[in-house]
């Protein structure tokens, strides 16, 4: 990291420090039907790695971050492409098969938030509920108060710094987004998603790709919120995190953008202010090399390391237990109709309740189906294959055919009589008229 800002603060940093590619490991989430890291309950779908972090969202990696800092056991599903997430984008968390950060008002593709921003948010508040909460050790109103401005501040200010020099900013989305963005895609759906994201991300942040965007504001913004945390950090942090030993979701969301303002090529507008803050970039350096294995793999907190905490001590543990749950395609459990079961005892689980995307997929899927059947059934009789001959005649019909028919008879018998004898048939002249 200080190798990438291009300036020495402090003691001499460790030899990992000179070399930003954060390693992780990426286990594939369900390679291994019994142990290890295959059998972990939570899944993080999240954007590759690039720019030396550990994903190329900051959203991804403020989200993995979280898990680290809680010491949740846990593992990495790397999708090039928000369609391959469950849930259609990215970052999404799959919890013993159900999907946390999935927008359920969004009826389409276009109305999805392709940043991530609202995803992320989503799984932190999910997981802050219903497994490990990072904030709970803050007990005086004061502090409370404090973590929830600070990440407005965050939210309000580094984010929105993020978003415009990594999808507004027309040169550096030409010159690094679109790129690392649309690397999955064949030619020209490699240029035409990247950039319909980029009107969609423009949209949400209400900055018209056509107007006038201040530069220089958004760069006082990231200065402001450089110098509140800062200080913050020098009178309240101290030792590791923003409010000392223990972490805080402040911790996960601030490491993210820090660290992608400090090492993404889009960040490069952002790095002369940051560099006014050696305490800042000590703290990313900080949490990065407690938080996130070395590029052996080793170390870090969370993830498949030894003592990283298991669903038994979330807040909500989940109902299916290891010993009961039957595994297959769709992951862990299921309802009754896939096979699973809720424990040993073989009880059927609750069928889980339809969401409008779900609904929506079926009907299209009944209509495909319905579509198909039609198709090949009008290929069948417009190519012959297949002849419909219908004969329904009554009784009145009958008679009036039965009498057309003796009126043919009768006229070929007519024309029949009528016919001229040939040369041979002809009679021939009385011998009077020869002599003559």
């Amino acid at each position: 990291l200080h190798v990438a800002l291009g300036k020495s603060v402090g003691a001499k940093p460790p030899p990992s420090a000179t070399h930003p590619l954060w390693g992780f490991r990426r286990p594939r989430a369900m390679a291994s039907p019994s142990g290890g890291d295959g059998d972990s309950e939570l899944i993080l779908h999240r954007w590759p790695s690039a720019w030396g972090l550990p994903s190329l969202s900051p959203e991804c990696v403020a989200v993995e971050a979280y898990l680290r800092l809680a010491g949740l056991r846990f593992a990495c599903e790397d999708c090039k492409t928000p369609y391959a997430s469950p849930s259609g984008q990215l970052p999404a968390l799959d919890q013993c098969a159900d999907i946390v950060g999935e927008d359920a008002g969004a009826k389409d593709a276009a109305a999805r938030d392709h940043t991530g921003a609202l995803a992320a948010r989503r799984i932190a508040d999910h997981l802050a509920k219903k497994v490990a909460n990072l904030d709970a050790h803050l007990g005086s109103a004061a502090d409370r108060a404090h973590l929830a401005a600070y990440l407005a501040l965050v939210e309000s200010k580094l984010a929105t710094a993020t978003a415009h020099y990594t999808w507004i900013d027309r040169d550096r989305f030409t010159a690094h987004t679109r790129e690392a963005y649309g690397a999955a895609f064949p030619a020209p759906l490699s240029y035409i998603i990247p950039w319909l994201w980029r009107r969609r991300a423009a949209k949400r942040l209400g900055a018209p790709l056509g107007g006038e965007v201040s530069d220089a504001a958004v760069r006082a913004g990231a200065a402001d919120a450089y110098a509140a945390l800062s200080v913050f950090l020098r009178d309240r942090g101290g030792d590791q995190f923003m409010f000392g030993k223990k972490p805080t979701s402040l911790d996960a969301v601030a490491f993210a953008h820090l660290s992608f303002h400090a090492l993404a090529p889009v960040g490069d507008a952002l790095r002369d202010e940051l560099k006014k803050h050696p305490n800042l970039i000590n703290y990313v350096e900080r949490v990065r090399r407690v938080t996130f294995p070395d590029a052996s793999g080793n170390g870090g907190t969370g993830g498949s390391a030894m003592d990283a905490i298991d669903s038994s001590k979330w807040l909500d543990p989940p109902d299916r237990t290891g010993s009961g749950r039957r595994r297959g395609w769709w992951g862990y459990g299921g309802d009754a109709s896939r096979g699973g079961w809720s424990d040993g005892k073989k009880e059927p689980l609750k069928k889980k309740p339809r969401s409008a995307k779900d609904i929506r997929f079926r009907r299209r899927s009944r209509w495909s189906v319905a579509i198909a059947i039609a198709a090949v059934a009008s290929y069948l009789l417009t190519g012959e294959l297949i002849t419909f001959v219908f004969s329904e005649e009554g009784e009145g019909d009958r008679e009036v055919n039965e009498g057309a028919a003796e009126e043919v008879e009768d006229a070929e018998e007519e024309v029949e009589l009528e016919e001229p004898l040939d040369d041979d048939d002809a009679e021939e002249p009385p011998p009077e008229a020869e002599e003559e």
